[in-house]
């Protein structure tokens, strides 16, 4: 069956100095494009809850007050572009300081491809909708959006391009040319791999590239590259996969994944039953501590302008970082590819990963216990990517007919004996195996629960 999937191919850049410019100032315009729209709808909104807000005060009732008060229209991308085209080349407009200068309000945009700002606007469009629908209960509860600060925000910006006059392509086996703007001509970076598999797609009809997005993590630029592809995926599973039938996972800290049934990680080597947690965060900490100390030796609070060897330190961090999340992202795309190639059917507990990492602290009148164990658990909880894992799988199942099983959040599946069903109600994190005193069977705990995962899980619906 031929259906249209949207895929991102990501590459790492290898930009010259001149480029690395370039990039830099692209994403310093899409920041302040997106600070530019979330303003205007700010500005607006703040109106309406000035209105609000005297209406609670002359004793109204909040939630008629939220009613009755003056309607404002929230600009959305098209008016905010608008408004944008008509100001940027105006110079600053209200009382100018002794001895200051005009200055033209938006000087940013200059040499810049316009589509990085509209981008920029569509996702302080879609960050706006995201904080009302969590106001109407539609998805989960977030907080008002923020606006994106210089050196904290993370550097990135988008370009779509027309279909029917693309100027986002490959030129060369490992180059990428992103059309240029504002007066500046497109530039072509070299990449680190070779992008064959898109540009196979490509060439062949079976793929189009509807949009690119450029970001930098720690010390290296990256390129996802978005194409629309033609593809004929599977209806059914291979009759290796229908052999295999399902297997069941448990998400853990000791160990990252615990298999009902064996999985074959490397070609040529023997298939595992539980996957090792690599503890990446664990054995980077000290490494990363002591770069994080020197950058906060170097830090001069309150200077408007740091020194080159704070520069130095907070790129060393920001690397290490990069490095981390790299090395995580490989062990997960791993895994997570093996079992939508080899089994028909994957088994997944239901998991609240918001709840289980939530902090002990607790408040000034009840404070929590054991703060200081809970974080670290909590670290490595995050570590190992529970809900990154289980997202992967999802996605993945879809391109190779395999069917997502799910068990309900609080089925006790690590207490319940998945032979007789004989449930150990004492049973503590402490105790690594589960003995039954029904029918006397003695197992590794992870194994049992990924056991009892595989035989009550309950297909998702279609």
């Amino acid at each position: 069956m031929t259906d249209t999937i949207i895929k991102a191919f990501r590459y790492a850049l290898d930009p010259t100095e001149a480029q690395i410019e370039i990039l830099h100032r692209y994403a310093t315009a899409s920041r302040c494009g997106f600070n530019f729209a979330l303003g205007m709808k700010t500005t607006v909104y703040d109106r309406w809850r000035r209105g609000r807000d005297a209406l609670v005060a002359a004793g109204m009732d909040k939630a008629e007050a939220n009613k009755k008060a003056p309607k404002v229209r929230v600009p959305n991308r098209n008016r905010t572009q608008a408004y944008w085209r008509e100001t940027r080349g105006q110079g600053f407009i209200g009382p100018l300081r002794e001895g200051q200068e005009p200055r033209a309000p938006f000087a940013w945009w200059e040499g810049v491809n316009n589509r990085a700002y509209y981008t920029a606007f569509e996702d302080a469009d879609t960050a706006w909708k995201n904080w009302l629908d969590s106001l109407a209960g539609r998805r989960p509860a977030m907080g008002f959006p923020k606006f994106k600060r210089r050196g904290a925000s993370r550097e990135s910006f988008r370009i779509v391009h027309s279909l029917k006059n693309p100027d986002i392509r490959f030129d060369g086996p490992r180059r990428l040319r992103i059309p240029g703007g504002g007066g500046q001509p497109a530039f072509t970076v070299r990449l680190l791999q070779s992008p064959r598999a898109l540009t196979s797609l490509i060439a062949s009809g079976q793929a189009v590239i509807t949009s690119v997005t450029v970001s930098r993590e720690g010390h290296r630029w990256h390129a996802s590259v978005l194409a629309r592809i033609e593809q004929d995926l599977p209806t059914r599973p291979t009759r290796r996969q229908q052999a295999a039938g399902r297997i069941g996972i448990d998400l853990g800290v000791k160990t990252a994944l615990t298999l009902s049934d064996p999985l074959t990680l490397h070609r040529g080597q023997a298939p595992v039953l539980a996957i090792d947690n690599p503890r990446l965060l664990e054995n980077t900490a000290r490494k990363l501590a002591r770069a994080q100390r020197v950058m906060a030796r170097r830090h001069v609070k309150g200077a408007a302008q740091q020194s080159q060897g704070y520069l130095e330190a907070k790129a060393r961090v920001a690397k290490l970082h990069a490095l981390l999340a790299a090395r995580r992202s490989t062990a997960q795309h791993l895994v997570t590819k093996r079992l939508v190639e080899q089994y028909a059917e994957i088994a997944l507990e239901t998991l609240n990963t918001k709840g289980m990492t939530r902090s002990a602290k607790g408040t000034v009148d009840k404070p929590g216990r054991n703060v200081r164990q809970k974080s670290g658990l909590n670290r490595a909880l995050l570590d190992v990517g529970f809900a990154e894992i289980n997202r992967q799988i999802e996605y993945k199942a879809g391109w190779r007919a395999v069917t997502i099983a799910r068990v309900p959040g609080l089925f006790p599946s690590s207490k319940s004996c998945h032979r007789c069903g004989w449930i150990h109600t004492n049973l503590t994190l402490a105790d690594r195996e589960f003995r039954c005193d029904a029918c006397g069977m003695i197992i590794d705990r992870d194994v049992n629960a990924a056991q009892n995962i595989k035989n009550h899980a309950t297909p998702d619906r279609p």
